[in-house]
């Protein structure tokens, strides 16, 4: 009985495990990135060794990373803009 039961918790935990895969994977496909990269540590934390939600949450964060620059450059950018205004028609 103790084997039928370990059995059926092993694929409970691997219907989690393609849940939170499939959850990350329809996240990431709309760009929510952030919500992608939680599900695919949640995936991660079920099954360490997937090597492919490993790739998923490294692009995650590779992206994560580029739209950070991105906003810093337009920060950057509209403050110039605002100083240039102000200076000029001030």
């Amino acid at each position: 009985m103790e084997l039928n039961n370990s059995n059926a918790e092993m694929s409970v935990t691997e219907r989690d495990y393609l849940e939170f895969v499939q959850r990350g994977d329809d996240f990431f496909k709309i760009e929510l990135l952030r919500q992608a990269k939680s599900w695919y540590k949640k995936a991660l934390e079920l099954r360490h060794n997937g090597e492919d939600v490993k790739h998923k949450l490294a692009e995650c964060e590779r992206l994560l990373k580029y739209e950070q620059k991105v906003v810093y450059l337009l920060m950057a950018t509209g403050s110039v803009l605002l100083v240039a205004y102000l200076f000029f028609f001030s």
